[in-house]
């Protein structure tokens, strides 16, 4: 809470100074061909004699900041043109100087540069500056700006991944790239590695739905590893960039209202919750009391089963960012602070009819009301000292919390219709702070040196979980219950520095990473026994929910308050990672064709420990550990003949290793699944050797045509599996030995003018991803004389969907402001979860999803946004067996908002 005041403080005073002082001197202009009149991306624009400069991006625009009043001459170089020199350029006290440079095609397709140091703030927010890093970029990837996203309706950053080439999105949290799951990705906020906390879905992928999207500016995903990156992804790397700095004073206030239409037309059910449940946190009213057990626990723990219905209410979501820089003598401060907080109901129709060997394990109908909070805070400041070295400081704040209240009826396995009804908050916080330096020393050959520390401190709880049924027979008969206590507490800690050394014509560069976890999770579980129930109470068997849980009802020959020692496991964890890289990266030119070439290798050391007490009733400790060093060779070709093609070539090896959750061998109910979860101590870390290629274009401004294709080759690849239990299935992880993973990607962002001048306001973006994935394994069957033969068998990897398609149709109208935006996305049939046969594989069916976008400007300041999502209202449907029979379903409505957006 204090960290959270602190943000509010920092960011409340950053508004009161926003209008106080004006900003640094800029420098801006645009670099185009003299002949044809074409912008010119990728030129370098440097201010000779002082160090400063910048790269313009696909509109050819550039911008230096912080450059003092005074008369320059510029030096403007690009591949193919003529070097030329802008003399007499004069820069004033205050304000912003803007130039227009003409470059002649060079006759001899060759060029040099004198050495100097070029130091300037990337532009990364737009369509065009996003492209521009990419077509520049050493290796394979992908990224959407904040300017796409602004003409989309994604809410999250879970939203906006969904519409990058290869990526789909499971549980509206994790991300499956190029048919792999998440657990095979990672994931950094501002370059420090995040991974997921909560308590019943421990994941290694971050769980996106907690970042809103208008604290995004560019998202990016890498798909092929170099030396500098981290060694334990293989689908992709995924880069979250947080607001930067603004190069003026910013001031901007939104908020938005937003309707489902299965809460919004229903009535809505919530429980009787703490009074902060509104700010995402519980305030102590669902702890478990200490130094209290037995029936003394359960008279004293409130009697909060009751359901309170209403009407839900329009879900809200509001934003404020702040931004400035100032000059400080001879150097600049900058900075930027943003608060968003955002309120959301939800109401999902679910059916469960889960089988095995083709008879039901039990058949369950009906709704999950679902009331989700999140709030965060970003501050990051910059102090650039001079031109060669540059300080930030990053911090980021995200809480969230969720209610979710299950209400079903249906057969068990007892086959007496029974009712259910389950509550759930679980509430999670990330806080991540990071500090770094980015240095050049020109009198060292310019040698630059880069260096970041950061602490991050995640906290997961579900207090006070409850979970009861009803037996429908004669009577209406109290049946099973639970009440359970879960948290899960992280810190991590990391630092690491890379030096980069220019040798002639060739970038060495090489570095450190350390990097270290902790963590603790803990669980109790307690029920309320009715078979200790005797003469006279029967009646006490038959009471309603509202009654049944009185304190006055424990006690002799009445109920009895008991733990329940399968559920109450609790582990500690750890892990140590020391990394070590070095890496190439040259340079060729010819009067034919532009070659470049990186390459190198990572050694990373790797260790693990999880302690792990089972259960209350079997306290003795178990510790599964994993120490492995491993050599990560990399290398990456890009050839271009012209500078707006590049022929891609790509080979990494990487790896996959267990998260904490997955190795401790504690068991979990998971009520929204219905569930069992178990880990394996057992796992093995997975091993990957991955090729990649591609072909991409940029035809022209903001326009890009892209192909590739990959291949995997997994050893040990861990996955789900589904193991058969008396009452419900249990989630638990294997290695299976071998498993490959081959497919391409088509990339088409392009506009229609070429149709005639009225199309010049229409663009299509689309992508297609194929895959085709096998895992191989030993299939044991009994032959009609009962000998059990053995085979080799193949399936698919679980995760995998064969394809994904994105489409985007949007029209824009600069004169009146407007866009309007229809996007597309579906994926296949993919394998969900992997049973003992394939008979109990599950899967989840394809289906279409068509959201809409219109976004209009109203002045310079006023921004309105209506957007529609799942206009179809299509279902998610999981189903397993030969038949394809209904295994679940969950009903997803169409999202109705109205969004505001004002730039003081």
């Amino acid at each position: 809470m204090k960290k959270a005041f602190a943000i509010a403080t920092i960011l409340t005073l950053g508004i009161a100074l926003s209008y106080g002082t004006t900003s640094a001197t800029a420098l801006r202009g645009i670099v185009i061909d003299a002949v044809s009149g074409q912008k010119i991306s990728a030129a370098t624009v440097s201010i000779v004699g002082t160090g400063l400069g910048g790269t313009t991006n696909l509109d050819g625009d550039f911008q230096i900041l912080f450059v003092p009043a005074g008369t320059y001459d510029l030096r403007i170089t690009c591949d193919g043109y003529e070097t030329k020199m802008e003399k007499g350029v004069i820069v004033g006290e205050r304000g912003i100087v803007e130039v227009e440079i003409r470059l002649m095609i060079s006759s001899l397709n060759e060029y040099r540069i004198d050495d100097m140091i070029v130091s300037a703030d990337r532009v990364l927010s737009t369509e065009a500056a996003v492209l521009a890093e990419r077509q520049l970029a050493a290796t394979i990837g992908d990224a959407i700006s904040v300017e796409m996203i602004a003409k989309s309706p994604d809410a999250s950053s879970s939203d906006i991944l969904k519409r990058i080439t290869g990526l789909s999105i499971v549980d509206n949290k994790f991300v499956f790239i190029r048919g792999v799951t998440d657990r095979y990705n990672s994931t950094s906020l501002d370059g420090v590695a995040v991974t997921s906390t909560d308590t019943d879905s421990d994941r290694k992928s971050f769980t996106f739905d907690i970042i809103p999207s208008n604290l995004i500016t560019a998202t990016s995903v890498v798909k092929a590893a170099t030396p500098d990156l981290p060694g334990d992804f293989s689908g992709g790397l995924v880069q979250i960039r947080t607001l930067e700095f603004p190069s003026e004073p910013l001031l901007k206030a939104s908020m938005s209202t937003s309707c489902d239409n299965e809460a919004s037309t229903r009535g809505f059910f919530t429980s009787q919750g703490g009074g902060k449940d509104w700010l995402g946190y519980d305030d102590g009213s669902r702890d478990l009391p200490a130094g209290v057990t037995g029936n003394d626990l359960a008279r004293v723990l409130p009697n909060n089963w009751t359901l309170r219905g209403l009407k839900a209410p329009l879900n809200a979501s509001y934003s404020l960012t702040a931004g400035n820089n100032h000059l400080i003598g001879s150097s600049e401060l900058g900075y930027i602070a943003a608060l968003m907080y955002r309120s959301n109901y939800q109401a999902v129709d679910f059916i469960e009819r889960p089988t095995f060997r083709g008879f039901p394990l039990f058949s369950f109908e009906g709704t999950r009301f679902q009331h989700s909070v999140l709030s965060s805070g970003l501050l990051n400041l910059n102090y650039r000292l001079s031109s060669a070295h540059k300080f930030s400081l990053r911090n980021n704040f995200i809480r969230s919390g969720e209610e979710k209240i299950s209400v079903s009826s249906g057969l068990p396995v007892s086959g007496e219709f029974t009712e259910r009804q389950t509550i759930e908050w679980d509430q999670r916080r990330l806080y991540l702070f990071q500090v770094s330096g980015d240095h050049t020393f020109s009198g060292v050959r310019n040698i630059g040196v880069a260096w970041r520390g950061y602490y991050g401190d995640s906290k997961a709880s579900e207090p006070d979980r409850r979970h009861v049924e009803f037996e429908e027979g004669v009577w209406r008969t109290f049946k099973d219950n639970y009440r359970t206590w879960s948290r899960l507490n992280e810190v991590s800690r990391g630092a690491g520095v890379d030096i980069t050394v220019p040798i002639g014509g060739t970038t060495a560069k090489t570095g450190w990473l350390g990097e270290g976890r902790e963590r603790t999770f803990g669980i109790d579980a307690y029920s309320t026994d009715p078979s200790t129930v005797r003469a006279p109470n029967y009646d006490l068997l038959v009471l309603p929910i509202e009654t049944v849980f009185s304190p006055e009802h424990y006690g002799s020959k009445m109920f009895t308050f008991l733990p329940v020692t399968v559920f109450t496991g609790e582990y500690d964890a750890s892990q140590r990672l020391a990394a070590w890289y070095a890496m190439l990266d040259r340079a060729f030119q010819t009067k034919l064709f532009r070659l470049r070439i990186v390459g190198g290798a990572r050694s990373e050391h790797w260790r693990q420990q999880v302690n792990t007490v089972k259960a209350i009733d079997d306290p003795e400790p178990f510790t599964a550990a994993i120490d492995k060093t491993d050599l990560l060779p990399s290398a990456a070709l890009t050839l271009s003949p012209v500078p707006s093609l590049n022929l891609r070539l790509s080979y990494n090896r990487s790896v996959n290793r267990p998260e904490f959750r997955e190795m401790a061998n504690v068991l979990y109910y998971d009520l929204d699944k219905t569930q069992n979860v178990l880990g394996n101590p057992n796992l093995r870390r997975a091993a990957i050797r991955n090729y990649d290629a591609r072909i991409e274009t940029f035809i022209g401004d903001g326009e890009l045509i892209a192909f590739s294709w990959f291949y995997k080759d997994i050893e040990d690849a861990i996955e789900e599996k589904l193991m058969p239990a008396p009452e419900r299935y249990t989630r638990t992880w294997f290695n299976s030995p071998t498993g490959k993973n081959t497919g391409w990607e088509l990339e088409i962002r392009k506009t229609l003018g070429f149709l005639g001048r009225f199309f010049d306001r229409f663009s299509i973006a689309g992508n297609y991803t194929r895959v085709n994935s096998w895992i191989e394994y030993k299939d044991a069957r009994t032959n009609e004389l009962g000998e059990q033969i053995v085979t080799v068998a193949e399936r698919p990897m679980q995760g995998q969907a064969p394809w994904t398609a994105n489409a985007s149709f949007m029209y824009t109208e600069l004169r009146w402001g407007t866009s309007v935006n229809i996007l597309y996305n579906r994926l296949g049939r993919r394998l969900d979860a992997v049973g003992d046969t394939r008979d109990e594989d599950v899967y989840e069916e394809s289906r279409d999803l068509v959201d809409l976008a219109v976004n209009q400007s109203i002045g310079d300041r006023l921004d309105v946004k209506f957007t529609v999502k799942n206009l179809g209202r299509k279902n998610v449907a999981f189903t397993s067996g030969p038949f394809a029979e209904t295994y679940s379903t969950l009903s997803r409505s169409s999202v109705i908002s109205l969004s505001f957006s004002y730039m003081f």
